[in-house]
């Protein structure tokens, strides 16, 4: 993990609301989640959906924990970074996974990237904002790499030359 002028406490207490986090997800408390946030965070979802504030995190975590997450268990896997920035404020970075109950591991797959901006409220840490991404390594060598370097040149070579052609 990778602190930036980061004491062991604030990373115990980043490392306590993850928990957290995780606690409320998997008992399927869509209000109790919400709670962990600010009442305007802001919150991307892994799909690119926009959530904002305390009460639609609540409302859309509810619908998920009965349908599409039904069952769910949240992990946070690891926090990489902890940054803060001052003594109300902090940039964190970590990895974790919602797995069903026939997975039992974290999956390529299924492993998530989330960036959290803390802020100090009332004497805790609480979320407001929240961006969660697909962990999907993007080759940077191999044959695969080749080909679609060369497709995306070619394309873009031929959209300049339309360009200057006008």
């Amino acid at each position: 993990m990778q602190t930036t002028a980061t004491s062991p406490a604030v990373v115990e207490e980043v490392r306590s609301l993850l928990d957290e986090l995780s606690d409320c997800w998997n008992r399927a408390d869509g209000a109790g989640y919400a709670r962990l946030f600010t009442s305007d965070a802001a919150y991307v979802q892994f799909n690119g959906v926009m959530l904002d504030g305390r009460e639609e995190i609540a409302d859309m975590h509810d619908l998920m924990f009965r349908t599409m997450l039904y069952g769910t268990r949240l992990l946070c896997e690891e926090i990489e970074s902890v940054r803060v920035i001052d003594e109300h404020t902090a940039v964190v970075v970590s990895t974790g996974a919602a797995l069903f109950p026939w997975q039992h591991e974290v999956t390529a797959k299924r492993l998530s990237r989330q960036t959290l901006i803390l802020v100090r409220e009332g004497g805790r840490w609480m979320i407001a904002s929240f961006q969660n991404s697909r962990v999907k390594p993007f080759p940077t060598s191999g044959p695969l790499f080749a080909v679609a370097s060369k497709a995306v040149r070619l394309r873009v070579d031929r959209a300049l030359r339309s360009r200057q052609a006008r």
